[in-house]
């Protein structure tokens, strides 16, 4: 998904129609992008829809017009299922004698 999609996505979530709050919803997209990465130690990738699911519920639960509690709830467990299967999929370090 690119930026343009992603940003599209959120705003049509919040119920924005206008590209006013473009700015804000691209920082927040930003913070929740960063956010995912340094809670799951691994990049972020635009092509996992599961993460890009998590930075709308981002958005939506930071949005300071109308900050959504369930969604920032819903945000917080998508992101521990984030980081358990990225964490799941790296192969395990061997031990060396």
């Amino acid at each position: 998904m690119t930026d343009t999609e992603l940003l599209t996505l959120c705003r049509t979530s919040i119920r924005i129609t206008s590209t006013a709050y473009d700015g804000m919803i691209t920082n927040l997209i930003n913070a929740a992008k960063e956010d995912i990465s340094e809670s799951c130690d691994v990049s972020f990738d635009n092509t996992n829809l599961n993460e890009c699911n998590a930075v709308v519920l981002y958005v939506k639960g930071m949005f300071p017009y109308q900050p959504d509690e369930k969604s920032w709830d819903l945000y917080q467990d998508r992101l521990s299922v984030i980081g358990t299967r990225k964490i799941g999929l790296e192969e395990p370090e061997e031990e060396t004698p």
